[in-house]
């Protein structure tokens, strides 16, 4: 119950999500929550169209741990390896592969906000959302 208040709030609290950023270190050194707020669905001949985390079949909050280089959902069920981790111009940058597709992510450090794909053969998935230090 503890957790599914604390995300409430998180939702709630996405529009303050940047402020509650700055002050904390998004590079990449601690593990971060990341809230998924907007995701579309794109097929292989191009048609996008808006979704929803669970039709999508992605977790609707992800931990990304950089130290232990993976990716998973909040409940642990869900995880995915980092393979590659880069930092440039105030972004931080994380790629894998897993189950025949590929996905990236990239972290605005000051920000928070976050945009990620998943690949596939037959189409993608393009995520956004906005992430804190927990």
């Amino acid at each position: 119950m503890r957790t599914r208040a604390f995300l409430a709030c998180l939702v709630a609290g996405s529009v303050t999500l940047p402020s509650l950023a700055r002050g904390a270190s998004l590079d990449g050194s601690v593990p971060v929550l990341c809230a998924i707020t907007s995701v579309t669905d794109c097929a292989r001949k191009g048609d996008c169209e808006r979704s929803s985390a669970e039709e999508a079949d992605v977790p609707p909050f992800v931990r990304i741990n950089v130290p232990q280089k993976v990716m998973s959902s909040v409940d642990g069920a869900r995880t995915s390896p980092i393979a590659n981790v880069q930092r440039t111009n105030g972004r931080l940058m994380i790629q894998g592969t897993q189950n025949e597709r590929a996905w990236s992510a990239v972290i605005d450090e000051n920000t928070g906000q976050i945009m990620a794909t998943v690949n596939e053969y037959d189409g993608a998935i393009v995520l956004s959302g906005s992430c804190i230090v927990p």
